[in-house]
């Protein structure tokens, strides 16, 4: 819900005062007065929210390091981004933040912009897709590439009119990706191809409302200017954030168990202990979630949309596979460095250190064919098989990185829509339970990727601030 300036007002001067760090209940020792599950992007930003209005915090985290599903390959050439990466002009959270803990934001080097397509066994320039007999998109569809076909058809219907319009889309619109493609004259083989750019699982569980949402977003920062980065890395603002924060706020190496709302205080278990606080905020991922004893408040009107959507929230499966090439392969056939491939390793983006010069590549693979079960020595070795047969030189595997439902601290790469659950979620699972409050971008309303989850930090912490005042 959008915070009016008076309301914004009143809890900015609270913070300034100090004046809303609760007592503890007589007979209870509290471990802080708000303890954060989570120190990912939207944890830090929280409790860096809540210590500058003079609040205790405790973070318990799984991980041994800070940050989430940020994460900086500062051991892959080039130092290509795990996680988060991009910082859109509209970002206004996160750009004051590295502004305020001196990282630099600055603007992405230049880079080729085009990519070939691999079809059939065939790689050819995007300009010759058109008119491949590999192309089975419909008539007026045919120009465009995989990667190019569902944004630019999504895009010339698109309904909504501004970043508040998605959680009203009406039921008989909040159709899957898939269906909406089949209305427009994309068969079963073209809709295989695009499955392949997808970021999400599939056509079928992806609700037209994430590519609506996502074009319309991009349109609004595309206005302003191209999307930057951090410098040296999206994990230097992360480590820069838990730094910031007061000494002995951010516990590592501890892993939460259960979660309990009391009605006077929130119980979280982990590592074997109890800590009790009379805030709680849980940040984590829902698949995350769904590994925990969660016991919400016995007032919380959205009880069962909330255990429905933690249960059942789809979240992007995503494997990175990133190799050395043997050789400069688009230097021998004249085709751009990148590719979209209707085979196993699916999309390659090159990464480009400081001077520009190629230093890794990336094969991206979602969904269905981000196969749990393979090894990292298996994607290398398919990786170095498909370079070879699509462009005639070998790879060197050197790391995989994988967002799926094996890694217990995300489950997955990032969350999306499956067709009819806005409506039924979108609203009643960003209120908290009692005194348990919820953040993370799965979560955000206005704003989606990294300033989507500063976007629920921000909300939480607010929120409590507000609470600790009555």
């Amino acid at each position: 819900m959008p915070m009016s300036r008076r309301k914004f007002a009143l809890l900015s001067g609270a913070a300034l005062l100090s004046a809303c760090a609760p007592v503890p209940a007589k007979g209870r020792r509290d471990a802080a007065d708000v303890i954060i599950l989570g120190a990912g992007l939207s944890g830090l930003y929280a409790a860096r929210m809540l210590e500058a209005a003079g609040m205790k915090v405790l973070i318990l985290e799984t991980d041994t390091r800070p940050g989430g599903r940020i994460l900086t390959l500062d051991d892959v050439p080039g130092m290509p981004e795990g996680g988060g990466q991009q910082v859109g002009q509209t970002y206004a959270r996160m750009r004051k933040t590295a502004l305020d803990l001196g990282v630099p934001v600055v603007p992405y080097p230049p880079r080729p912009r085009d990519a070939a397509v691999a079809a059939a066994g065939r790689v050819m320039a995007a300009s010759d897709w058109a008119a491949a007999p590999e192309n089975p998109f419909p008539g007026p569809f045919r120009p465009l590439t995989p990667s190019a076909a569902l944004l630019v058809a999504a895009g010339r219907s698109n309904p909504f009119a501004d970043n508040y319009a998605w959680r009203e889309i009406s039921p008989a619109s909040d159709i899957s990706a898939g269906d909406f493609l089949a209305g427009l004259g994309f068969d079963e083989a073209s809709r295989a191809l695009i499955d392949s750019s997808l970021n999400g699982n599939s056509l079928a569980t992806y609700s037209i409302a994430n590519v609506w949402r996502t074009l319309t977003l991009y349109a609004e920062d595309a206005a302003l200017g191209p999307s930057d980065r951090i410098a040296g890395g999206s994990s230097r603002f992360t480590e820069a954030l838990a730094a910031s924060l007061a000494e002995g706020t951010l516990r590592l190496g501890t892993p939460a168990e259960a979660i309990t709302e009391r009605g006077t205080h929130v119980e979280v278990t982990a590592g074997g202990t109890i800590y009790t606080a009379p805030f709680a905020i849980c940040s984590l991922p829902f698949p995350a979630l769904r590994r925990l004893d969660l016991t919400l408040s016995e007032t919380d009107a959205f009880s069962a949309e909330r255990r429905a959507a933690i249960s059942a929230l789809p979240y992007t499966r995503i494997h990175q596979i990133h190799v050395e090439p043997e050789a400069r392969y688009w230097e021998a056939d004249g085709l751009p460095i990148e590719m979209w491939t209707d085979g196993p390793i699916e999309r390659v983006f090159a990464n480009f250190d400081e001077a520009g010069e190629v230093a890794s590549l990336t094969c991206w693979i979602n969904g269905q064919g981000a196969d749990p079960g393979r090894t990292d020595e298996d994607w290398f070795a398919i990786a170095d098989a498909e370079f070879a047969r699509l462009r005639g030189t070998g790879t060197r595997g050197i790391k995989v990185v994988r967002w799926d439902e094996t890694q217990p601290r995300s489950g997955g790469a990032y969350m999306h829509w499956a067709p009819g659950q806005i409506g039924a979620w979108a609203t009643g699972i960003t209120e908290p339970s009692g005194r348990l409050h919820f953040a993370g971008e799965h979560l955000s309303f206005l704003h989606t990727g990294m300033e989507g989850a500063l976007e629920t930090g921000e909300r939480a912490a607010y929120a409590i601030l507000e609470a600790a005042q009555l």
